[in-house]
């Protein structure tokens, strides 16, 4: 099985090295640093052939589409690779294997015809008040933050909001969230890309909206009839975003949580193929702990 791994960082090179090296050493990784970090920091001690640092690198700034730029690049160039890739993973460079690369190979190939790319409508009269407000906020991209609030403070002031249903090419879409991380086909990706640089209406609605990472993505794949049954749909209330990352553990309260030693347990019971934050320093026990687990592979998803 051919598998790629797209990874976006910004900090903790020694981190990113960990996940590289506990991947499968046969797989190619796309990786993205934030042009305001220092590539050398990583390329000096990140030396694998099979690793490809892009050379398409933007300055990320996040909630926006800037953030939709970088998933692009990335996926572009997996999609170029003279490489057909079976699966191609979509990684934060502080995740880390839940799952020895055996593992993950062995269950993948039960799932021959299934995408990791989970989303939930937010068309729903389930939604919270918090939440339709939240996304109903244009939010007008500005690198300067008191501009960028005036902006939205004003849209608001003048009752202007964005639509859950919006038009491309003619037909009707509904916004759609999920994470940013997942796992999809090559077929699926190469939708992606020829969709989001061929559909302008696509580029207009996401623009100004609120973390298009987590939804531009997913709006294009459920609302095409081919791609939306392959992918995996919640229903009912919104149920958080942990909850809409079908392949991680992630612990929000509130905000994200790094994992260490003590959150080993939990980690496994929660049969997920990774987990994130993981951070060098904080997670060093937690990790030295997982590697041993790798290489005794006596623990099963």
């Amino acid at each position: 099985m051919n598998i790629a791994y797209l990874i976006s960082a910004h900090i903790d090179a020694p981190q990113l090295k960990r996940l590289i090296d506990a991947l499968h050493t046969d797989a190619e990784f796309f990786v993205h640093i934030d042009l305001k970090s220092d590539l050398s920091q990583f390329t000096r001690i990140i030396t694998n052939p099979h690793v490809h640092f892009i050379s398409q690198r933007v300055d990320v700034v996040w909630g926006t589409m800037v953030e939709v730029e970088y998933q692009m690049n990335l996926l572009s160039e997996a999609v170029r690779f003279p490489i057909h890739f079976d699966r191609i993973f979509f990684l934060s460079g502080m995740d880390y294997p839940l799952w020895t690369p055996g593992q993950i190979t062995e269950w993948l190939e039960t799932q021959p015809e299934k995408e990791f790319l989970q989303g939930f409508c937010m068309d729903t009269p389930l939604l919270s008040a918090a939440q339709r407000t939240q996304y109903e906020t244009a939010r007008p991209f500005s690198r300067h933050r008191r501009w960028a609030i005036l902006r939205r403070k004003m849209g608001r002031a003048f009752g202007i909001r964005k639509p859950f249903r919006f038009m491309v090419e003619g037909k009707q879409w509904r916004l759609f969230k999920g994470s940013a991380w997942w796992c999809i086909s090559q077929e699926l990706a190469a939708f992606l890309c020829e969709s989001y640089h061929t559909q302008r209406e696509v580029i207009a609605y996401f623009r100004d909206s609120f973390c298009p990472a987590e939804t531009l993505i997913q709006s294009i794949a459920f609302n095409d009839p081919y791609w939306a049954p392959r992918c995996i749909l919640t229903e009912g209330a919104y149920p958080g975003l942990a909850a809409l990352t079908p392949l991680h553990f992630i612990d929000y309260d509130p905000v994200i949580q790094v994992m260490e030693i003590d959150d080993y347990n939990r980690l496994r019971a929660s049969g997920k193929m990774f987990c994130r934050k993981v951070v060098s320093g904080k997670s060093d026990t937690l990790v030295d702990r997982l590697q041993k687990d790798a290489s005794n592979q006596d623990v099963r998803p």
